[in-house]
């Protein structure tokens, strides 16, 4: 090999190294806004008063997703356990906008998770207006190319 086709091989090379970086900060970009869309969908599917179908659209149908909630009595582990909690839990409910703030969001490889709080009311059936104010961890998954609930875990502030 001559001296030509070393320079030109190694600057290729560094070429190549160069673009790298580029590539997974946009990947990294990328991932984010789909975690932040993911988020979004899945405050908009709280939203929906139904049988829980809105969050078959959000949530990962494996058997390791989980839920908390400030009204759980246990922790839900499973698509299937999640599905008949997030049925129920709409059951007393007239209305519940929640919104999140103060989000806070790290992407790892497949993983990424999101802290922030949670405020709004909700409406029983009753006409009882609660006010909702709590803490919020989220974790999603990107599966077949789209990020996913993996675990929603909500707690009442202190007061």
């Amino acid at each position: 090999m001559n001296r030509r086709n070393v320079l030109s091989l190694s600057a290729l090379t560094a070429l190549g190294f160069a673009l790298l970086p580029g590539n997974a900060v946009a990947q990294q970009a990328a991932d984010m806004e789909g975690v932040k869309a993911a988020s979004k969908a899945f405050y908009t599917a709280l939203a929906v008063i139904d049988n829980g179908e809105a969050m078959e659209k959000v949530y990962a149908h494996t058997p390791y997703v989980t839920n908390v909630s400030p009204r759980s009595k246990s922790i839900a582990v499973g698509w299937d356990a999640v599905k008949k909690y997030r049925e129920a839990e709409s059951n007393p409910f007239v209305s519940r906008n929640i919104s999140l703030s103060e989000s806070h969001i790290h992407v790892n490889g497949n993983l990424a998770w999101e802290m922030g709080q949670e405020t709004g009311e909700t409406k029983l059936k009753d006409g009882t207006v609660r006010k909702v104010e709590q803490f919020v961890t989220n974790v999603f998954e990107k599966i077949d190319g789209r990020w996913l609930m993996v675990s929603h875990h909500a707690q009442p502030k202190p007061q």
